[in-house]
């Protein structure tokens, strides 16, 4: 595997661009055949603007299989994670790219710079074709100095904030729904230190008209929060969760709660873009004063909680897997827990098969917050109150089967809308 080479792509300014701006003929073996593997890379921008590869619709025929990933970066912008796989007669040639996309760009020059990047780690495959011929290869001058001055001299420390607000108005004759919500957060995120903080208030309405009868329901909650967590090992990080607030929804007049946290990977944590398996345990202490009197005559209590999580994640050329279990009870009565596992998974069975599968489920036995006097029929249907259960499930699976030509070059956007 080649060495891996993080990069701002703004810090390059060569471009590469084939001789004929029309698309490679699929019947011309000369050209590389690639298989883009990605779920949010711009895959009809990058085979608008990179003309000089065969884009296959499965990897078994390609030369190349172009696995990208993503994760929101430190800086607020996003990283993506380009691994490209030599197959056929590249095989076990192999290499590994990274950009980190600028907070506050647009989309067009993130996916600009991302098919920058992915043309830089083609070159190393098109260049063995007798296609490469073909190719022209253009550098611009950089001041390198003065952009490696400006990496460096980060006024902000790292420290990124975000304001977000939303607001949504819907109806008709008989009804009208409105919701509103505002946040505020700032982060901080280096290699060694983890550092994120905000608040949020949100606020939901509806009123429906029978004949002469209004019915009227809302819900608004507002919260502080914030988390510090330390890089301590390559496989080992610790960390402190706090946070504050209250909730209609749940009948918390005021909530408060404090937990220290450390968390084992089994794998580096350099790693995690291709595999993750983390083991984390928390002990939180929580403080509840309610809005109406619980169903166990409480009407606030301070609760000692045991939480463990396993989450398992990987990322290969055949698929996806993403797997978490996580369990909690009270230190004060060990029947008061919950039991939650959710798994998904993107799996390419065979040439053109592929399987997809998500399945969540809970055990729930420590609903403390439920208000003694219960939810009326119109909180109910409208989801304005917690009511009582004792599992929650979701689950869906599907199969796709696709076959003909193994060849996917052409983007053709006419009336996409449709009819």
């Amino acid at each position: 595997m080649g060495k891996t080479l993080p990069l701002f792509i703004s810090m390059a300014s060569c471009w590469l661009t084939s001789s004929s701006q029309t698309s490679v003929d699929h019947k011309n073996n000369f050209a590389l055949n690639l298989y883009l593997n990605c779920g949010s890379c711009y895959d009809e921008f990058v085979k608008t603007e990179i003309k000089f590869v065969n884009y296959v619709r499965d990897r078994h025929d390609a030369d190349v299989d172009l696995l990208i990933t993503d994760q929101t970066a430190g800086s607020g912008g996003t990283e993506f994670d380009l691994f490209f796989i030599g197959l056929n007669k590249f095989r076990q040639i192999d290499d590994t790219l990274k950009y980190i996309s600028v907070a506050g760009q647009t989309e067009d020059e993130t996916r600009n710079e991302l098919v920058q990047l992915i043309k830089i780690g083609l070159m190393r495959y098109v260049a063995h074709t007798p296609y490469a011929l073909q190719i022209q290869i253009a550098g611009g001058e950089t001041d390198q100095d003065e952009t490696a001055f400006n990496a460096g001299d980060d006024k902000w420390k790292s420290w990124v904030f975000n304001l977000n607000g939303n607001a949504e108005l819907s109806g008709e004759k008989s009804s009208l729904s409105q919701n509103y919500s505002v946040n505020i957060s700032v982060n901080k995120t280096t290699e060694k230190i983890k550092i994120d903080a905000g608040v949020s208030r949100s606020y939901g309405s509806s009123r429906f008209t029978f004949d002469d009868d209004i019915i009227r329901s809302s819900t608004k909650s507002q919260s502080v929060y914030g988390q510090v967590v330390k890089s301590i090992h390559p496989h080992w990080s610790a960390g402190i969760f706090g946070s504050t607030g209250n909730t209609t929804y749940n009948n918390q007049n005021f909530y408060a709660t404090v937990s220290p946290a450390l968390e084992y990977d089994v794998f580096p944590y350099s790693r995690s873009q291709r595999k993750l398996f983390t083991i984390a345990w928390y002990l939180a202490v929580k403080h509840f004063e309610y809005s109406d009197t619980t169903i166990y005559e409480k009407i606030n209590e301070t609760l000692f909680q045991n939480r463990l999580s396993l989450s398992l994640a990987v990322t290969q050329p055949w698929g996806s897997v993403s797997i978490s279990v996580f369990g909690s009870h009270y230190l004060n009565d060990v029947l008061k827990n919950h039991l939650s596992f959710y798994g998904s998974t993107e799996l390419r069975i065979f040439k053109g098969l592929s399987l997809n599968l998500f399945i969540g489920y809970e055990l729930v036995h420590d609903q403390l917050s439920l208000p003694k006097g219960g939810a009326s029929e119109t909180e109910v249907l409208l989801h304005r109150k917690e009511i009582s259960t004792s599992y929650f499930l979701n689950f869906n699976t599907g199969l796709s089967y696709r076959f003909g030509s193994k060849y996917n070059n052409v983007v053709n956007p006419r009336l996409n809308g449709g009819g």
